[in-house]
């Protein structure tokens, strides 16, 4: 197989052998940088997700997720910032939501209202 690719690049030009490191090269970086991660807004693939099922719980709105963790991988905290929080009852279905996703220990986990009577500034 490398006794191939050897022939291979004898084979080619110059510009051909320099295009095809050029894309194995962005392809790598892709690959090393990327983990997952949304390249515009830094959300990683279960941030992402992990939003968009929030948001369907009744009286929580729009939501945003962090989810930190450390070199490992292993989850470090959780940010739950959500439109509304109508009461104790949503914020506890929003609790069990994110522990039933994320392996971490509930004081991890912190979620705040931008606005609503319960969970943030009117």
């Amino acid at each position: 197989m490398l006794n191939d690719l050897l022939q291979r690049l004898r084979g080619a030009r110059r510009v051909e052998v320099l295009i095809a490191l050029v894309l194995a090269a962005v392809m790598g970086l892709m690959l090393i940088n990327g983990r997952g991660a949304d390249r515009e807004s830094g959300r990683t693939d279960l941030e992402a997700r992990l939003e968009r099922m929030l948001e369907r719980i009744d009286g929580v709105g729009d939501v945003s997720a962090m989810i930190a963790q450390s070199d490992d991988g292993a989850v470090t905290g959780v940010l739950i910032v959500a439109d509304r929080i109508d009461d104790v009852g949503t914020y506890l279905r929003l609790q069990r939501a994110v522990l039933s996703v994320v392996d971490t220990p509930a004081e991890r986990v912190e979620i705040i209202g931008r606005h609503g009577c319960f969970g943030g500034g009117q």
